[in-house]
């Protein structure tokens, strides 16, 4: 059974979260109102996750979750909420080592937790089955584009380079990193597909904007994307590519059913590329839970793309990889530090 401690200012949704993971077979080990007895408590129970809040007295989230790091690495999720600004500080807690984030209610974007209790659940379980190993990569608190000189390309790399990129539990980091990393002189046409609410999918990609060479920016309705551009699949919409033109890969929203109870999904934008993009193709799937990505990686190789997974050492929850793997003979599986060398190799394989 998964041990998880939780860590919450408020009574009303200490009670809550307990009610919700213990019906979901976790047993709630503690559950403290401050980050100081939240630490306590992660060293004396030793859980194999904990629910962390961002605001909370004499030790917040933000440190708390460091203080973790440094003393027994442990798989945190943060539970917090998201209005505003407070999004910017659910990725610092990513950034600090969490694994995964929710949106608890409050504010403008209040939602009803109770109806969310499986999703809750099943991000909890999974964030458990993380490696603490894992949780520190030799990324950490780097400037990942220092390291981009390293990868180079010259006037013959090929043209008309289409990028999609799928991630979910644990994604966010590992996404920034390969963007940075990616050369600039590539011109690369990037999709990403990130499994993420639609209150955080614009600040991610201002952060994608940011970090990298590349112009980013979340996706909007009829969106092109040109050669050193690239889009984040809108949370809430899965991600369609419509055309193909003057090197311009065409996108719009798709507000159908959920896939893999998922929307956006990688399957829905890989598919749809697969059928729609003529120039050299190429396929990603990262760090998540779940089986998304598999086919539309699939429908990519049938269409003459090519596929790159990323390995279990370096995947902070080895199910959406471990099934394309399986699933796709793929063309490389690499580390997360690997990746956008991959990539490029991918492309410069092709024909100029």
């Amino acid at each position: 059974m998964v041990r998880a401690v939780i860590a919450d200012d408020s009574g009303v949704m200490r009670e809550i979260l307990t009610e919700i993971l213990e019906d979901g077979g976790i047993d709630v080990v503690a559950s403290t109102k401050d980050g100081e007895n939240a630490l306590e408590a992660i060293l004396e129970h030793k859980p194999d996750v904990a629910t962390i809040d961002i605001d909370m007295p004499r030790m917040d989230g933000h440190e708390l979750i460091e203080r973790v790091m440094d003393e027994r690495p442990t798989p945190m999720i943060v539970i917090s909420a998201t209005a505003g600004e407070r999004t910017e500080e659910t990725f610092e807690a990513l950034e600090r080592g969490a694994v995964d984030f929710f949106a608890k209610p409050g504010g403008e974007m209040s939602i009803d937790i109770w109806s969310k209790r499986e999703e809750i659940t099943e991000k909890v379980k999974a964030t458990a089955k993380v490696d603490p190993a894992a949780l520190r990569t030799p990324a950490d608190g780097e400037d990942a584009r220092e390291d981009a000189s390293a990868v180079e390309v010259d006037r013959r790399f090929p043209g008309e380079p289409t990028l999609v990129i799928g991630a979910s539990t644990g994604g966010p980091k590992v996404v920034e990193r390969v963007l940075a990393e990616l050369p600039e002189r590539a011109g690369l046409r990037i999709l990403v597909v990130q499994h993420m609410a639609d209150h955080y999918t614009g600040r991610f990609a201002q952060r994608l904007d940011e970090r990298s060479g590349y112009e980013i920016r979340e996706a909007r309705e009829r969106d092109r994307v040109g050669p050193g551009e690239g889009v984040v699949a809108k949370g809430g919409s899965h991600l369609e590519v419509t055309g193909f033109h003057n090197g311009e890969v065409s996108v719009c929203h798709d507000d159908g059913p959920k896939r893999h109870n998922v929307r956006p999904a990688i399957d829905v934008t890989m598919e749809t590329a697969a059928r729609t993009v003529t120039g050299n193709l190429l396929g990603v799937i990262m760090t998540g839970m779940g089986a998304d990505g598999a086919e539309g990686l699939a429908a990519i190789k049938e269409a003459g793309g090519k596929a790159i997974v990323q390995d279990e050492e370096t995947s902070r929850v080895y199910g959406m990889p471990k099934v394309a793997a399986e699933t796709v003979e793929a063309d490389m599986v690499l580390p997360e530090g690997r990746i956008a060398e991959g990539i490029t190799n991918a492309f410069r394989g092709w024909s100029a």
